[in-house]
């Protein structure tokens, strides 16, 4: 049995790349263009300013968020405000998850700044439940709304968020189970009352990819879920994944190959020995190596810095503390790990 050789970054990096068209100009026939990000990665928010830029230029103003549906609100009534006392109430109260950070911050402001019309929805389940779902609980009540459909859903996304932290003290993988499906249906819920409108969604990479299960391995993710009942409306593109940086020329077993160069990441705040692993794919390889003897280790996909698939041959270069190198080749054959993300195995090369 293959043993695993380094413990997964984060398990929202435990997914594939499913990368989307450029978003068009909207027409209205319902497209969801997804993007997976890390959260609170400043290069992943960049990217996404520009992807709703375009979208924006096309004429989309639906923007689907990681977020309940108050939390959202809040924000579309931040939107048209002078101060910011609404985006740092919602900020404020995320004190202790990863969405808090400046950062986050300034892409709020951003968007306000560049994309005025912007209308955000949420379709998490009640995080903060009690205090910002509360709070908008008693808002919506003090200007005689309780009787809305806003109140009525707040009510019930409330609902979802005690039932998943009281789950999550008991039983994590039940808990995480919950809450994919329930991302699922109030996502729809709000996509289906917009009617035939284009929109775009920002979300942790555990949920966009199109093919994956969710990060227990039990369900599939998100989007996944979303591609069977919307079909061929929906796209995803992993943020997170890095472009080629360059071409190198490599030696393996004696002959030359073309290798693509990814870039390095850091590991140095997780590993004990290692400052950080640069990646190389090696380009038709494949069919020379596939047979090639084993080390016994695999690399799950979620440790890459790139997109990668079966029949491809990668190099991972570390890097230890004291400046010296340890090289690694890798081959993916299209088999999966339990969570059914794609495995990559170690084997032996010489140079």
């Amino acid at each position: 049995m293959r043993k695993t050789l380094f413990v997964l970054l984060t398990v929202s990096m435990l997914v594939l790349c499913c990368f989307a068209p450029a978003c068009a100009e909207a027409d209205n026939s319902g497209n969801v263009f997804l993007y997976g990000e890390s959260h609170a990665d400043p290069a992943c928010l960049e990217k996404e300013l520009a992807a709703w830029s375009d979208c924006y230029a096309g004429g989309m103003r639906d923007l689907f968020i990681e977020l309940p549906f108050y939390s959202a609100e809040y924000l579309n009534r931040w939107m048209h405000a002078d101060t910011d006392e609404l985006l740092e109430l919602v900020y404020n109260a995320m004190e202790g998850t990863q969405m808090h950070s400046p950062c986050v911050l300034d892409f709020y402001r951003s968007i306000k700044s560049r994309f005025p019309d912007t209308v955000f929805h949420g379709t998490d389940v009640g995080h903060q439940f009690n205090t910002l779902g509360t709070a908008y609980l008693a808002l919506l009540e003090s200007e005689g709304r309780k009787d809305s459909d806003q109140y009525r859903f707040a009510e019930e996304v409330i609902q979802q968020g005690s039932t998943y932290y009281a789950m999550k003290s008991d039983n994590q993988d039940a808990a995480f189970v919950y809450r994919e499906k329930l991302m699922v249906d109030n996502f729809l819920r709000i996509y289906d009352a917009l009617g035939q409108k284009d929109v775009m969604g920002i979300y942790g990479s555990a949920h966009t990819n199109l093919f994956s299960l969710d990060s227990t391995g039990s369900i599939p993710c998100m989007a996944s879920q979303l591609k069977d009942l919307l079909g061929n409306r929906i796209y995803s593109t992993d943020l997170t994944k890095s472009g080629i940086v360059r071409l190198e020329t490599v030696t393996l077993n004696g002959k030359q190959y073309e290798a693509s160069y990814f870039g390095s990441s850091d590991i140095s705040s997780w590993s004990a020995d290692f400052l950080k692993r640069d990646f190389w794919r090696v380009e038709g390889a494949y069919e020379d190596l596939k047979d090639a003897p084993g080390t016994g280790d695999c690399l799950p996909a979620g440790n890459y810095i790139m997109e990668i698939g079966p029949g491809q041959v990668f190099i991972v270069e570390y890097t230890k503390k004291d400046g010296t190198l340890l090289r690694l080749y890798y081959i993916a054959d299209g088999s999966k790990t339990s969570a059914g993300v794609l495995n990559t195995y170690g084997i032996i090369v010489s140079e």
